[in-house]
């Protein structure tokens, strides 16, 4: 077999397993930031009349999400209703157009298409799972990197007059990407200073400054359509902020989430102080502003500058941990990825150091990506268990979360999108609950049942019910959900029972990922008021559900 097939199916290893993971585990139902940024628009949006255009650009939060809107409204428009699994495949292809732009860079660098190899298994892993499977934030966290990168990469070229269409097209990509995320607007100023620095006619600059801030006034305008956000403020600690800024560009090193926090920080300021020292390099060359190192690096400063932002703006008062959470470390991959490529371009004339991070590279990041599927498996199957329940709930009871005082509306909205036929068909085994066998006939499982105080929270209830048991296991099987169960003579409340993680010896040794039994956390305080039987559903879809009795009554109210 010819190598360049060879090296063609194993580049497309990490891609398709990406994929596959994305059909298998993306959740057709809306989580709580979905529902009032998708459904909810469509619910006042569709069909199209005078107020339909302000909904389009009327914030969420501080970020105004125009291509997560339209993409919910075209499926509205082609087939009646929104697909938020269509939505998450298709939105997670623009991270492939955003690693063939890394590609374009490092044959523009002459690099040996082989040695690229190692970024595809940094960028297509499960680190950041929390972005990839979440249809709200894959058409705006990761959609505004693509565009912000096309723009930098139609503006950065090796001809010696940039092109009419270019310039247009970049400047487009530029306001698309403003209108995708907040930090999408640095897109605009890094086209500037790439316009300046690359001397490109007054004119161009000129233009480019013109309608910069005509669409960043617009944007700001658009802000003024919703309701600020007042739970984080700015970080005024000095070492808080470079400790978040390191955490957030290093998040790839932490590859089992929080245990390695400390390697998280060192591996920033590294990637930092690597790029910093390439570059110092670099730019004494006649030629830098057209280089390929060059295009890295305004790629990486747009997210460089992203890490600034979320340091000053998410880390107080939760404090530095903030820039590790899951929805941000598609950044750091992106960064490692850059800073690997940059590496190569300052030491391809050292074939052995070149070859030996090339073989480091690709064993860590293929460590990495084992380690972040075994890691991120389970949790897909327990979302599932989740939203099945938080669907149940809010068709049904008006309630998503059961320890919530005020539902902001959020199942309203859902029962609205569900009436209209704007919610795909969904594949919840959850259907006729009412027919379920809950005699003493049904199977009896034993249970611990433990009430803890745990907030002061007047808006979420004070006391929890956690609920234990040892007697059955988690089999992994597709389709099939395992749910605490509140049953009276009125309702019935579903709360998803959570399994844990055996250890990797035993997984790889007995193939035996989830430890026996179930938890669950019930809290009633919001229930309608009455006594309810605690039961264990196992529901699969095209199948009875089987019910486990626990002789255990739960009082509202508590």
């Amino acid at each position: 077999m010819p190598k360049r097939i060879i090296l063609a199916l194993v580049a497309a290893t990490p891609v398709f397993a990406y994929f596959i993971y994305l059909l298998r585990f993306s959740i057709p139902f809306p989580n709580e930031d979905d529902l009032p940024v998708i459904f909810g628009f469509i619910n006042h949006a569709f069909p199209f009349d005078d107020q339909s255009l302000k909904l389009f650009f009327t914030p969420f939060r501080e970020h105004v999400i125009l291509p997560a809107k339209i993409i919910a409204y075209l499926q509205v428009i082609i087939s009646g209703c929104v697909n938020l699994k269509a939505m998450v495949v298709v939105g997670n292809l623009c991270w492939i157009r955003v690693a063939w732009l890394l590609y374009r860079g490092s044959k523009e660098a002459k690099i040996p298409s082989l040695y690229f190899l190692p970024v595809l298994f940094i960028l297509f892993q499960l680190q950041f799972t929390e972005t990839a499977l979440w249809p709200m934030a894959v058409w705006s966290n990761m959609v505004v990197i693509w565009l912000a990168f096309e723009s930098i990469h139609l503006l950065i070229n090796n001809e010696q007059k940039l092109s009419h269409w270019r310039f247009t097209l970049a400047f487009l990509c530029a306001v698309g990407a403003t209108f995708s995320n907040g930090n999408g607007l640095l897109s605009i100023f890094i086209g500037l200073v790439i316009l300046i620095v690359q001397q490109t006619s007054l004119a161009r600059m000129a233009l480019w400054s013109l309608f910069g801030v005509i669409f960043l006034g617009g944007y700001w305008w658009a802000k003024s359509f919703g309701m600020p956000d007042d739970t984080y403020g700015i970080q005024t600690n000095p070492v808080q902020w470079l400790l978040g800024f390191c955490l957030f560009i290093g998040g790839y090193g932490d590859f089992i989430s929080g245990s390695f926090k400390w390697v998280a920080a060192v591996l920033g300021a590294a990637m930092v102080m690597v790029l910093f020292l390439s570059n110092f390099k670099a730019i004494q060359q006649s030629r830098y502003w057209t280089s390929p190192t060059f295009k890295l690096t305004v790629y990486a400063l747009f997210a460089l500058l992203t890490a600034a932002a979320v340091a000053l703006l998410r880390t107080e008062p939760m404090g530095s941990d903030a820039a590790l959470l899951g929805r941000y470390r598609h950044y750091s991959a992106l960064l490692v990825g850059i800073g690997y490529l940059i590496l190569l371009t300052q030491l391809q004339n050292n074939k052995v150091i070149l070859h030996r991070l090339f073989l480091m590279f690709l064993g860590v990041s293929m460590g990495i990506l084992g380690l972040s599927y075994y890691r991120d498996w389970g949790y897909r199957y327990m979302d599932y268990q989740k939203f099945w329940a938080d669907t149940y709930n809010m068709q049904h009871n008006n309630l998503l979360y059961l320890n919530w005082k005020a539902q902001n509306g959020l199942p309203e909205i859902y029962q609205t999108a569900q009436s209209q036929n704007r919610v795909c068909q969904t594949d919840s085994p959850l259907v006729d609950v009412a027919m379920l066998k809950t005699d003493s006939l049904q199977p009896f499982i034993q249970t611990t049942l433990e009430w803890e105080t745990v907030s002061e929270d007047a808006a979420r209830c004070r006391r929890v019910a956690t609920v234990k048991t040892d007697t059955v296991r988690f089999q992994m099987n597709q389709g099939e959900a395992w749910l605490w169960m509140l049953k009276n003579n009125r309702r019935f409340y579903f709360i998803s029972a959570t399994a844990t993680k055996t250890n990797p010896i035993q997984f790889l040794t007995k193939r035996e990922y989830f430890r026996p039994g179930f938890a669950g956390d019930i809290a009633a305080c919001f229930l309608e008021p009455g006594t309810y039987q605690l039961f264990l559903v196992n529901a699969r879809r095209g199948q009875t559900p089987r019910v486990f009795r626990t002789n255990r009554l739960i009082e509202s109210g508590q």
